[in-house]
């Protein structure tokens, strides 16, 4: 963790064992690896003539077919300890490794109405990756008798069942404190106190259907500014009395102690991991064409994650916490691509397969899922070569081969967009532009990039021309697109092709389709957080078929970091700079506002005032998606919103005089605004 600034990180999921080791198939696999993750075409054919490896080829980590790669040899990587907690793969530690948990067997048996558990709170060996990378030393919890687990083993019975629980303390220097176990609904926690070496039973009726969790907190719990130990939760499932349809329960876990100052990079040892395991060592999920998915999404951390699926919309179905799940009816639910899941609080998404390749579903906060959030030493047995520019919290998702949804209409529009580096602006730095003629030391702002205006269902072809000292690629977040367009570097695949990271001098040529009007955003998908606060950013608007773009009542609003760490707001930007022009409208005309949060981290919201009174404004749109009608809601200010998340709204000015816009953004204790001011004339024929 970048200090406490990186306190958006980590998402890892399942179950990945080892395999015994055989010379032969291990020196093959490492051959592999090799060619898949530095085979470089030259530009002009990387659209077409690299096969991909397709879903099963990725043989650094866990395969679309259910196996496991080879597991490189056990070595020892430290010369020396560096912190009590931190675990070479080599020691020999007499504790118990603790295992992944994928949530697919409940705990405790089940029996006329009731549910008899033991669980057991111990100290254990926890590696996020693979068995021969680096470990911690950390408390977990297990089901009495068997391997402590992250997450926690998984409690899940109907309701209406009367739940008799066990919990043992075998901490011999740490009393503790279980969370979770009570009936729901309920408005205040339970707690039940366990001194060290000591148990208490416990029995409860497990109340209504709904997605929760469970945790266990050590002592008198740690400051969330100090460090985390929430590695010792889990979910805590209540289906109804018919059962649920069929489901995968995906739990996010963190852990973090600070370390020396003086040790890189991060000053921090910490995990973040979905289902037990760190990208790219999470399970990987495998889907039919037109399957349809149903995730329950359980935040057992404090800080908050937006949560994003390429290339698909998702419904939202419940949003809950630890004592309440608020179930959305059939005319509430929400479609989003990205939904922010606040500390400890749960989801029931679901979604369905429509296009094959390649995807990814991510905590789209720029430290969660940055390479440095890994433990010291990771990188010591990487496959040289390895192209990792993602760790934490991040599923792989593959979807086999079958028909496509999407719709193309019309003849095909080809652009071409340059990525630049700029010499002489105050913040050094890049940009996207559709110029070739282009001054570098001439250009003063270059961030956002350039507006892309797309036309439903007209396909275009964009061609990225790389001009920086270093690779980059385009990911267009929102937009429902063929994976190998998708833009996650040697990831994103389908059709025999795939995105490449595109390098200095190369071109790479995305095909984009546009399925709806709407909001939407590209950015670079490689070295997130320099990249994205370089200036390698912009916005996208989606036209109707027959809509013309209205540029005097159409504004866009994208929010971003000009520093990783912003201390004011100099640091950060709306629509690239710090202050904003004057606008001009009369009373009466309909304004459109299209509010986009790309930062590496941190939440938005937007509301207008006159007189120091804030006036209504009419929440549209969301994610690029239309609300139903009944979902189209006159509000005096925004909701918040957090990265990756974009929203649209509708301002009429009933009054002539002069109104303030107001844009806020908050990260890690600084609030600040920009403001607009907007001019309102009367009509003309009002007095």
């Amino acid at each position: 963790m970048l200090a406490l600034n990186n306190y958006w990180n980590y998402f890892t999921a399942l179950n990945l064992s080892l395999v015994k080791l055989n010379l032969p198939f291990l020196i093959a696999t490492w051959l592999l690896c090799f060619v898949f993750s530095n085979c470089r075409t030259p530009a002009k054919d990387r659209n077409t003539d690299l096969l991909l490896a397709e879903a099963n080829i990725t043989l650094c980590g866990p395969r679309f077919d259910g196996t496991k790669p080879a597991a490189l040899p056990i070595q020892r990587i430290f010369t020396e300890s560096l912190h009590p907690r931190l675990i070479d793969p080599a020691d020999a530690t007499g504790f118990p490794k603790i295992q992944p948990n994928d949530n697919r067997k409940p705990a405790g048996k089940l029996e006329d109405g009731q549910l008899h558990v033991a669980l057991e709170v111990v100290w254990g060996d926890f590696h996020p990756e693979t068995r021969n990378r680096p470990g911690l030393r950390v408390a977990a919890i297990a089901e009495k008798g068997e391997s402590p687990t992250i997450p926690a083993p998984l409690i899940r019975v109907p309701e209406g069942t009367l739940i008799n629980a066990t919990i043992y303390n075998s901490l011999p220097d740490s009393t503790i404190t279980l969370f979770g176990f009570q009936e729901r609904p309920a408005n205040e926690r339970d707690s039940l106190f366990i001194l060290p070496g000591k148990s208490k039973t416990i029995s409860f009726k497990a109340g209504e259907q709904g997605t929760y969790l469970y945790s266990v907190v050590l002592g008198k719990g740690i400051s969330f500014d100090i460090a985390e130990e929430e590695q010792l939760a889990g979910a805590f499932i209540i289906d109804p009395p018919k059962g649920s349809p069929p489901d995968r329960i995906l739990v996010m876990n963190i852990f973090s102690t600070p370390i020396d100052e003086t040790f890189p990079p991060t000053k921090w040892l910490e995990f973040l991991t979905i289902n037990g395991k760190s990208w790219p060592y999470t399970e990987a999920l495998q889907f039919a064409v037109g399957e349809t998915v149903r995730w329950r999404v359980i935040n057992a951390s404090q800080r908050g994650h937006p949560m994003h699926l390429h290339g698909f919309y998702y419904d939202v179905l419940s949003l809950g916490n630890e004592l309440k799940d608020e179930i959305y009816s059939p005319e509430n639910k929400r479609k989003v691509v990205t939904e922010t899941m606040l500390g400890r609080n749960t989801m029931l998404m679901e979604w369905v397969a429509m296009r094959p390749g390649r995807w990814l579903f991510h905590c789209h906060l720029s430290g969660h899922v940055n390479p440095e959030i890994r433990l010291p030493g990771s990188d010591a047995v990487d496959v040289e070569g390895a192209n990792e520019h993602m760790a934490g919290l991040v599923i792989g998702i593959n979807i086999l081969d079958g028909e496509t949804d999407l719709v193309s209409k019309g003849e095909p529009k080809e652009l071409t967009m340059y990525a630049h580096q700029f010499d002489s602006t105050p913040k050094a730095n890049n940009g996207f532009s559709f110029s070739p003629t282009f001054d570098s030391t001439l250009n003063f702002l270059n961030s956002p990039g350039p507006l892309l205006l797309l036309r439903q269902y007209q396909t275009t072809y964009i061609t990225l021309e790389n001009r920086l000292s270093f690779p980059t690629s385009v990911h267009w977040h929102g937009l429902e697109i063929d994976s190998w367009s998708d833009g996650v570097p040697e990831w994103s695949s389908s059709d025999g092709k795939y995105s490449p990271s595109v390098y200095p001098g190369e071109k790479f040529t995305y095909k984009l389709s546009a399925m709806r009007p709407g909001s939407f955003i590209y950015h670079s998908h490689l070295d997130d957080v320099y990249q994205l606060t370089s200036g390698l950013y912009g916005p996208i608007i989606v036209l109707g078929e027959n809509e013309p773009y209205q540029p005097e009542t159409d504004h866009i609003y994208i929010v971003n970091f000009r520093k990783p760490e912003p201390k004011s707001l100099e640091d950060v930007e709306l629509n690239g700079t710090t202050e904003q022009p004057t606008m001009h409208t009369t009373v009466g005309v309909t304004h459109r506002l299209r509010l986009m949060n790309i930062a590496p981290r941190g939440q938005i919201e937007l509301y207008l005032e006159k007189d120091n009174k804030k006036v209504p404004i009419r929440h549209i749109a969301k994610d690029g998606m239309d609300l139903p009608e009944n979902q189209k809601k006159w509000m005096k200010e925004s909701p918040i919103y957090g990265v990756g998340e974009t929203s649209d709204f509708t301002f009429i000015p009933t009054e002539p005089g002069t109104y303030t816009l107001y844009v806020y953004v908050e990260n890690f204790g600084l609030r600040v605004a920009w403001n607009q001011e907007w001019v309102v004339a009367p009509r003309q024929n009002q007095p």
